[in-house]
């Protein structure tokens, strides 16, 4: 990267682990606070009814998804051309701005029949969520401001929208059910998010980007439509199964169990949830650099930068794993109380499913830079398909235990051999090879988890004052565990040449910069 990407990838990045500790810390008040409000079936109901809007956003077929790519590489092309011509950039964006709206009715008719043919049994949530629906078909097309920012890589403000446009939704949602509101506050929540997003993202490319509006939108041909449609749609095929690999546990779960067991299952992993989603992040805000980077720089250099970022992702998502290992009980009975803890059987394989997934991960990204859409989107189809067959065999045996193991099933039968198949092919060497700075990480973390288990039957960390100083010292003691797994290359000289002394230029605190420096010496 070079480093004014670098500094906006950092800036985005930081903001977006502040916005996972404010969400963590809010968390940790609003749903037992819901609960009250609500109660366990009501908001089972939301959380299965939030599943069904992001069957909803499958219906763009990829268009919106693939822009943070595109723009990225049209606008690495460009710099590695010295070019200031925008005509490119700006028919990327009139065409796929015209196709949306395209769109539109097809999303007005399918949301509709989803709010008409709800089961009697949601019958509580047909009108609140009635009203997300219609927000959503309404904003629909306005999400391409947020993907274009993202493939122009203004990563920092974005972040801070994101963030505030949590904040407002938080506040709603407080205010609307503090008086009473029920389902309806979620619902003004949710649609709080959504309208700020889009109004300061349009703001915000109106007057810093106002280079890559065309003028007026360009005309679009049946055969250019279907050439975008076909490049997105096995994006919206992987869309689909991600769904599958996602959110189908809790449908599944609220089917065959009822509403009021997707509760325990999703308190119980809900401390995994938040914080697996920031290895995600890192990934998908390293998106728009990769294809920038596939367009201006060689093969090697882009492999050698998907190598630092897999030993990223695995050195977060372990450090993810031992904490919540250890004090995911406590917490839960902390938080919502001991009868909507899982296990701690459940929590680990949740774990292991949210490890293999960011594993998995590692690849996939990679592979997306380089066009593998169709190989990708068949591969997440069968693990997905994989993964609620074997849901719909396990639950009815297993209780919650089958959800999470069959999601496992599916990532380790079917992506994991699969991704890293492709990629060997992608290096022209074995896979090994793209796994090979990772060993200092697969060598330590094992005997990490299995001191963690084994300290778990002893330990009492019940209550706030007792397991938050316990996943410090895990969280401490990993760290310190791994500094070995950090220097190792690629990713130490990154760190080393390039990380450094961006953070020096961002941040001025110089006795840490000293402890920093002392620990990559080499």
């Amino acid at each position: 990267m070079r480093d004014g990407r670098l500094r906006r990838f950092l800036g985005g990045l930081s903001l977006g682990y502040i916005q996972m500790a404010a969400t963590i810390v809010t968390g940790l008040w609003m749903t037992p606070f819901l609960l009250r409000r609500l109660g366990s079936h009501d908001y089972g109901l939301w959380l299965l009814g939030t599943q069904v809007l992001t069957y909803l956003a499958l219906m763009d077929l990829g268009v919106v998804a693939l822009i943070p790519r595109e723009i990225a590489a049209c606008g690495g092309r460009l710099q590695a051309a010295h070019d200031s011509d925008r005509s490119e950039l700006q028919a990327l964006v009139g065409q796929t701005a015209r196709l949306v709206v395209w769109q539109l009715p097809a999303v007005a008719l399918a949301g509709a029949i989803v709010v008409w043919m709800m089961p009697s049994e949601w019958i509580a949530l047909r009108w609140p969520l009635g009203i997300v629906v219609l927000t959503f078909v309404v904003t629909f097309p306005l999400r391409v401001f947020s993907a274009l920012l993202q493939g122009l890589q203004d990563l920092t403000f974005l972040g801070i929208v994101q963030f505030g446009s949590w904040a407002a939704g938080v506040v709603v949602t407080f205010i609307a059910a503090a008086l009473g509101y029920g389902l309806y506050a979620l619902a003004c929540g949710w649609i709080t998010t959504q309208i700020v997003t889009v109004g300061f993202a349009w703001r915000r490319l109106t007057r810093a980007h106002p280079e890559v509006f065309p003028s007026t939108l360009p005309s679009l041909s049946l055969s250019t439509a279907w050439r975008q449609i076909s490049r997105g749609a096995w994006i919206s095929v992987n869309q689909v199964a991600q769904v599958l690999l996602v959110g189908t546990d809790l449908v599944v779960v609220g089917k065959l169990l009822g509403p009021e067991a997707v509760v325990p299952f999703a308190c119980t992993g809900r401390l995994a949830s938040m914080l697996a989603n920031q290895p995600q992040m890192f990934m998908q805000m390293a998106l728009p650099a990769l294809s920038s980077l596939r367009a201006s720089a060689s093969r090697e250099r882009l492999f050698d930068v998907s190598k630092s970022m897999a030993q990223v992702m695995l050195l977060l998502s372990g450090a993810i794993v031992a904490v919540v290992l250890a004090v995911n009980g406590p917490f839960v009975t902390w938080w919502v109380g001991a009868g909507r803890f899982g296990g701690l059987g459940l929590t680990a394989l949740l774990l292991a499913g949210m490890l293999a997934r960011h594993i998995n991960v590692t690849a996939v990204y990679t592979l997306f830079c380089f066009g593998n859409e169709r190989r990708l989107a068949l591969t997440s189809i069968a693990d997905g398909l994989v993964a609620l067959i074997s849901m719909l065999v396990l639950v009815p045996m297993l209780g919650l235990y089958g959800a999470a193991i069959g999601s496992l099933i599916g990532t380790c039968a079917v992506s994991l051999p699969n991704n890293f198949a492709a990629l060997g092919r992608e290096l022209g060497a074995p896979p090994i090879e793209f796994l090979r700075p990772l060993r200092p990480w697969l060598m330590r973390f094992p005997a990490i988890v299995g001191v963690i288990v084994l300290l778990s039957y002893s330990w009492d960390a019940h209550g706030l004052w007792r397991f938050a100083p316990l996943a410090a010292v895990v969280g401490l003691a990993y760290a310190i565990a791994m500094v070995p797994a950090v220097r190792t290359p690629p990713l130490g000289d990154v760190i080393r040449e390039r990380v450094y002394p961006a953070l020096l230029k961002m941040y001025v605190v110089s006795g840490f910069s000293r402890t920093v420096s002392r620990t990559f010496a080499r």
